[in-house]
């Protein structure tokens, strides 16, 4: 032994050396102890509808016409029916550089693929009202004809319609989509100049609301959250919400990417658990599927856990209790259309970060 040498000092010395270079590996979780955490984070998303026309009138789906089976949309004055519900799916916090307010992850498709089709309908609907209008003026006002097509029209909520005003309301109603089919259909109007013209005179405004319901009883009042931004074609099926205050504790995306085998979470809000239980509509709670990340490309995380009807805009989440992708397709059967739940395809967090680097950084 060297003279004067200590070895504890040396020891000591060595094993903070050792600790300061060689940081700790992050802890991590049980599923159990994740999953009582994340029950608290994951919301369920309903995305509602309502249409204004001429901003004069609420209108709705009310019936299917005789002839083509396409809809119609009676008006009422007052706005006593809400939003209706046109989309389901799960969203949920995520941390942010933000602070004024709380950002939510979701797909964009979950409001787009409904709410998008009814308000194209509900447009093509009553251009075609106004053009028939016209077209059946004879010697009245345009527009005094084209509220008592609206009158007509109404009769579709009248109770046990029958003899000459059934037959009036289902001439009419098919007179209307006639008069789109035959004049501001695409194949009729390639330029859509025509068709525009008459959208315009109707001027139907659709309004989306987004509602957030943490899990718990149903009585909770939801999260009204407004659209951020959403993806445009060509981008991820992706979309931003956000509400002002703080809400529900983010989750934070991962900064290690998803890779092949890794074991995961998905955790949302199917709408097969509803089946399950005949008190769901009384509480809402999250479903836990497990499975592994089954392929990775650049944007897409492929798992092989269970999703279905209601799981998009799911959290990805790896055992560090991290977000590595947002469940936004299910795969189908080419043969049949069936749904393949076990072929769920999200988007990765690195994809969701470049999509808004305003609020993640890139």
């Amino acid at each position: 032994m060297t003279p004067g040498f200590n070895w504890k000092v040396f020891t000591a010395a060595l094993t903070l050396t050792f600790a300061v270079s060689c940081p700790p590996s992050p802890a991590v979780e049980t599923w159990e102890k994740l999953d009582k955490r994340l029950k608290g984070q994951v919301l369920n998303l309903r995305v509602g509808l309502k249409l204004r026309l001429k901003d004069l009138y609420w209108c709705y789906v009310s019936d299917l016409s005789p002839k083509y089976h396409f809809p119609v949309f009676s008006v009422v004055k007052d706005d006593t029916r809400g939003f209706q519900i046109m989309g389901l799916g799960t969203a949920f916090p995520v941390k942010t550089a933000a602070r004024d307010k709380t950002y939510y992850i979701t797909d964009r498709h979950i409001a787009e693929d409904t709410c998008g089709n009814v308000a194209a309908e509900c447009a093509r609907f009553f251009a075609a009202a106004r053009l028939y209008a016209e077209q059946s003026a004879f010697f009245k006002d345009h527009e005094t004809r084209f509220n008592e097509i609206l009158q007509t029209v109404n009769l579709s909520i009248k109770p046990n319609l029958q003899g000459g005003e059934k037959a009036n309301y289902q001439n009419t109603v098919d007179a209307i989509w006639d008069t789109y089919e035959k004049h501001l259909s695409l194949r009729a109007d390639p330029s859509r100049q025509k068709f525009l013209k008459y959208a315009q005179m109707a001027r139907v405004n659709p309004i989306v609301g987004y509602f957030l319901h943490p899990a718990g009883l149903a009585s909770i009042p939801s999260i009204e959250a407004t659209l951020y931004k959403e993806g445009k074609e060509g981008e991820p099926d992706l979309a931003i919400l956000t509400a002002p205050g703080v809400h529900p504790m983010p989750l934070e995306l991962d900064v290690i990417p998803a890779s092949e085998g890794q074991e995961i979470q998905v955790v949302g809000y199917p709408q097969a658990s509803d089946q399950l239980d005949v008190d769901s509509e009384k509480f809402y709670a999250p479903t836990f599927t497990t499975g592994r990340v089954s392929r990775v490309t650049p944007r897409t995380v492929q798992v092989d856990a269970p999703v279905t009807s209601g799981s998009s805009g799911s959290p990805v989440i790896s055992i560090r209790g991290k977000v590595i992708a947002v469940i936004a397709q299910r795969a189908k059967s080419k043969s049949t259309g069936a749904e393949l739940t076990n072929f769920a395809g999200g988007t990765s967090a690195a994809a969701v970060k470049s999509f808004a680097p305003e609020l993640f950084g890139k």
